[in-house]
């Protein structure tokens, strides 16, 4: 019996994915360059887009005028301008008072709500106080963002070239050990002279970056986990070749998450 023929490398979706990612990336360097209000729109914009998602995933409710959703979109945007006028505490407590908020309107998963503004809330909202960094903000969050994107390009094309075990089958089909690997070294490719360039020192420069990655693909899976729990296969269908805003940055919200920890515990000269 002849072996079976091996399975075609499709990288149908490049293209588009190629089309779309590098438009967002351009928004996205112009926006961080003028950095102060203007980041905090595009972030505000993104999370309140995260937030619609998360809503209609859990709830099955896409109106945008649904109560439950209306208290987490204005919470949302209102802890990311709070955050840039009055400092990462105030922003947060924005965010408790949102759950609050959420929890006491009730409905449906409300759980899921509130877990997911605190989550990506405070990721998003920690972005601010990062690009504020003096002197060198602008770069440190070209550094994340960057190998966050290589964390993702690496896995993508390692995973679909090489193959082989699943990386968390259950969870997630798609992804392999052989892309995670690659993710990772992809990271540690960009990530040191990046660092470096940002500040760091060498070993910090190469550990954050390989701690980043983790931390990315840790994030992927979170998304991934949540969107099985609801049986959809995409956050949304508002970027092309990507799906949604939440599938784009979910691994920028898990990076976002582990500098946060760091800081918290003066692990690292970002903190």
């Amino acid at each position: 019996m002849k072996d079976a023929p091996p399975k075609p490398i499709r990288f149908g979706d490049l293209g588009l994915r190629l089309a779309s990612g590098v438009a967002l990336a351009l928004i996205a360097l112009v926006d961080l360059w003028m950095g102060g209000f203007w980041v905090a729109a595009l972030v505000a914009v993104a999370l309140v887009l995260m937030l619609w998602e998360l809503h209609r995933m859990v709830t099955g409710d896409a109106d945008l005028l649904a109560p439950s959703f209306v208290v987490l979109g204005i919470c949302g945007a209102g802890a990311v301008f709070v955050t840039l006028f009055l400092g990462l505490p105030a922003g947060l407590a924005c965010l408790v008072a949102g759950g609050a908020l959420v929890f006491a309107y009730g409905g449906r998963r409300v759980g899921w709500l509130v877990g997911g503004l605190g989550y990506m809330g405070g990721a998003m909202c920690a972005l601010i106080p990062l690009r504020n960094l003096e002197p060198s903000g602008m770069i440190v969050v070209l550094w994340l963002v960057i190998v966050v994107v290589a964390t993702d390009v690496g896995a993508y094309f390692v995973g679909r070239m090489v193959g082989g075990p699943r990386l968390w089958a259950r969870v997630s089909p798609g992804k392999t050990r052989s892309g995670a690997v690659g993710g990772l070294v992809a990271a540690a490719l960009v990530g040191l002279p990046l660092g470096i360039w940002a500040g760091l020192g060498p070993v910090e420069a190469l550990l954050l970056s390989l701690g980043a990655s983790v931390a990315s693909q840790a994030g992927d899976l979170l998304e991934s986990a949540v969107k099985r729990r609801f049986g959809v296969k995409d956050a949304s269908h508002l970027i092309p070749g990507h799906g949604g805003v939440m599938d784009r940055l979910d691994g920028l919200m898990g990076a976002v998450w582990l500098l946060a920890i760091c800081g918290l515990f003066g692990l690292g000269s970002l903190g």
